[in-house]
């Protein structure tokens, strides 16, 4: 049996690639992304964000920038760092030209031509 829940399938980066998460009225903070997919994002921070926070989080991928909205659903502590699953509320269209960039970047990755 298949223990995958996942609706989208998750791309781990090479490295991890940089973005921004602000909460609503307060400053952005700079965060790594660590891993992706069309439905959310993991990141670190040295923030210690609200567990089912609103986010707006910030990024480019393959020289396309998005700006996604979402909520933190998972949080983990992780000396010096906590590090945060977010998931995505976001539209079909959105998520189509994530989901486009996503797989755009595992078949590089998997070729190896990768640049990051």
């Amino acid at each position: 049996m298949d223990d995958n829940r996942r609706e989208f399938f998750r791309v781990s980066f090479i490295r991890a690639i940089s973005g921004k998460v602000v909460v609503p009225e307060q400053e952005e903070v700079l965060v790594d992304i660590g891993n992706m997919s069309a439905g959310g994002l993991v990141f670190t921070a040295s923030l210690d964000f609200a567990l089912y926070e609103q986010v707006l989080c910030n990024f480019e991928l393959l020289d396309e920038e998005f700006q996604l909205e979402g909520r933190i659903v998972r949080k983990l502590v992780k000396e010096p760092y906590f590090e945060y699953g977010v998931e995505f509320k976001i539209g079909q269209h959105i998520s189509s030209r994530l989901f486009q960039q996503l797989n755009t970047y595992q078949i590089r990755k998997r070729k190896s031509v990768l640049n990051d």
